[in-house]
């Protein structure tokens, strides 16, 4: 298989897609699979090692990374404000598709250009406040907007784990065209403080290691900075430069003329 398998806890298993973490949380009746990776490879398979239950696939937002494996099940489940991110997203799988990247070579062309024909069968929306009820669990959307306007969080009271994709990570784009103002997405993190007796870790879309609640004040420390005149060095990208500052073990890439909302 293509998936590294780690288990975080009972119930709770980490599935890394290339540089992406994918989510299997198992339930009574069901399974809630948090983000589809980029969906090269055999993924419901994968899962099925793990649970045979039916799924819930729930993605955090629309870029390639987290929401292009979504074909492997019958419906994924997104914000309604991340359909735009996600077609404008179609444009890198051409890329992928024309350049045959190298990381992805294990792929046949011909398999390449199944992945590229692949749609999901259908996106239903769901948005802060809606509740996933998987057997003797009941999960809880919560916003986590700044990366990306629908950027969404999955509460697992029970295990007591955040589920945050790109939307909380020590390591966070908000230099993209689509990410907020710093001072817009400070506010969202105060907002966790409605549900700080209701998780100890926080299970993010890219590290190995699941991350403390007292990340969310390192967080904010970190942009308290930034509205303090700090300023970071430049982050050159391809597909989105822009500014980078470290600081508090947190990496934020961000535009200098976003950092505080008119």
């Amino acid at each position: 298989m293509h998936y590294k398998v780690v288990e975080i806890k009972p119930g709770v298993t980490l599935l890394r897609d290339r540089d992406t973490n994918i989510y299997v949380v198992e339930g009574k009746t069901s399974a809630l699979v948090v983000d589809s990776g980029y969906g090269f490879f055999d993924l419901k398979s994968q899962i099925e090692e793990i649970t045979r239950k039916p799924i819930i696939a729930v993605c955090t937002h629309g870029h390639i990374d987290h929401a292009f494996g979504g074909h492997h099940f019958d419906a994924i489940h997104m914000s309604r404000k991340e359909l735009p991110i996600y077609r404008k997203h179609d444009k890198f799988k051409k890329y992928i598709l024309e350049n045959h990247a190298p990381d992805v070579k294990v792929l046949s062309r011909e398999a390449l250009e199944e992945w590229y024909r692949a749609k999901p069968k259908r996106i239903e929306f769901i948005e802060p406040g809606d509740l996933l009820d998987i057997g003797e669990n009941t999960l809880e959307i919560v916003s986590l907007r700044g990366h990306t306007p629908g950027s969404i969080g999955i509460l697992d009271r029970k295990h007591r784990i955040l589920f945050s994709g790109d939307g909380l990570c020590n390591y966070i784009w908000m230099q993209l065209p689509e990410s907020s103002y710093l001072s817009e997405y400070y506010e969202i993190l105060n907002s966790l403080s409605a549900y700080e007796e209701d998780f100890d870790f926080i299970c993010n879309g890219h590290s190995h290691e699941p991350l403390p609640v007292a990340f969310i004040n390192d967080m904010k420390a970190t942009i308290n900075d930034l509205f303090e005149g700090a300023q970071g060095k430049p982050y050159n990208n391809p597909n989105a430069s822009g500014w980078h500052y470290v600081k508090n073990g947190c990496e934020i890439m961000y535009q200098l003329d976003k950092i505080k909302k008119p």
